[in-house]
């Protein structure tokens, strides 16, 4: 028996209503999440009120998330500049991503200050928060003036149109009010072309990765083709239609032919764990992988065997930089950085000090660096053109008032400067 409670409070027990009350019952809990979803919103958008600063170098800016040097803050223009320290405690208490917090609040900021009506209409539920944010990212590069625009003639309508007629407004205002502005974007567009390389994460095959390139649409376009015709060349006219890879897959087995031809080599360090019991082992970073597919790679690859390390070392030393077996050993032992809700590679963070660290000649005891008194934190990318403090994991403990321990199960407990602890397995 299913029991659901309507937003005036009353219970329905839902197997006994006819269809056109179950509908009602869907329209209202529609409703409910319309508000527990503005609220959500509301309180993001207080909590950066609260937190406004002046100074741009102690400001949220999009590369606190991205390790990127983007010198770009995270309100579009009109919207007042949030104070760094604001961001990890309210993703903490979202129990999401640096970036994700950053996002809500830009979101929230920018109806509030830049999109009035869709605000408006979002606050009378007119509109679900879902769309009001989508409008406020769609919106959120265009000048105050341009994002008015929009506002004024999206929100009577927002509710009922799809992503593509909103991108037509956005496209018709950038070139209506900031077409000076186009040469600029463009460059900043340009600051985003990369080929990037990830493995996917979660229950898949370690074999199976994502290639992405963003960049010169002459380039790119001509590039596909070039895969779309070594796809097209791969078929085999003895062999049945029905029992020939798909184009998927001819797509990228033809990125390979690609690179053969331009006489491609790759050398890829990789972290193996397989005991000689063992039928599938774990290639870190990957994930899970089967025997015969490990005696595959090493049979057409070159490898260096690397000596095996006791995970239970618990040596110290007096410098403060750890020996490379210890940040390793680290690296091995919690996998990503200890911070709460962040999941970036522990070999992209720096490894700190728990307790923080003394020189010797400052009365500081020995052996501070060991294994037991260091954990991975993400850290800062190259900042040194515009003077911003290094925005990390690693900032919020050393300068924001947040403390952590580690337990002697392994995992982590945070507090933040707040008093609210959170707890980190590993």
């Amino acid at each position: 028996m299913l029991i659901e409670v309507q937003r005036s409070g009353s219970p329905v027990v839902v197997d006994d209503v006819a269809d056109e009350f179950m509908l009602q019952l869907v329209e209202d809990a529609e409703l409910k999440a319309r508000e527990a979803d503005r609220s959500k919103l509301r309180l993001a958008t207080a909590w950066a009120e609260r937190h406004v600063v002046d100074d741009e170098t102690r400001a949220a800016h999009w590369s606190d998330a991205d390790r990127r040097d983007v010198c770009e803050p995270i309100g579009g223009e009109g919207t007042p500049l949030v104070h760094a320290k604001a961001v990890a405690p309210l993703a903490a208490a979202l129990t999401t991503s640096a970036r994700g917090a950053m996002q809500l609040m830009s979101d929230g900021l920018d109806l509030k200050h830049r999109l009035p009506k869709t605000h408006r209409a979002m606050e009378e539920l007119r509109l679900a928060p879902w769309r009001a944010k989508q409008i406020a990212q769609l919106t959120h590069r265009l000048s105050r003036e341009a994002a008015a625009y929009v506002d004024a003639n999206v929100a009577p309508i927002a509710d009922s149109v799809g992503r593509t007629r909103i991108e037509r407004l956005v496209n018709e205002a950038a070139a209506r009010f900031d077409a000076g502005e186009q040469a600029a974007e463009e460059d900043a567009a340009k600051a985003e072309w990369d080929v990037r390389f990830e493995t996917y994460s979660g229950p898949v095959w370690a074999g199976t990765s994502r290639l992405e390139a963003v960049g010169d649409t002459p380039t790119l376009k001509k590039l596909y083709d070039a895969i779309c015709k070594q796809a097209h060349a791969r078929l085999d006219p003895a062999v049945p239609a029905d029992e020939q890879p798909s184009l998927e897959h001819r797509k990228v087995a033809a990125l390979g032919d690609l690179a053969d031809g331009a006489g491609a080599t790759s050398k890829t360090k990789l972290y193996l764990h397989l005991s000689p019991t063992d039928e599938v082992g774990t290639l870190e970073r990957f994930g899970p992988v089967t025997a015969p597919t490990i005696q595959s790679w090493l049979a057409t690859s070159r490898f260096t065997l690397q000596p095996v390390l006791d995970l239970a070392r618990t040596d110290a030393v007096d410098c403060y930089e750890p020996p490379l077996w210890m940040r390793e050993l680290v690296i091995l032992r919690d996998r990503t950085c200890v911070h709460p809700n962040c999941d970036r590679d522990a070999r992209e963070c720096d490894l700190d000090h728990i307790e923080a660290f003394v020189e010797v000649d400052d009365g500081g005891p020995p052996g501070q660096t060991r294994p037991d008194n260091l954990a991975p934190l993400c850290q800062a990318p190259p900042f040194e053109a515009r003077k911003l403090a290094p925005p990390c994991e690693h900032r919020a403990k050393t300068h924001y008032g947040w403390t952590y321990r580690r337990n002697a199960d392994g995992s982590y407990t945070w507090t933040d400067p707040f008093g609210r602890t959170y707890d980190v397995s590993v």
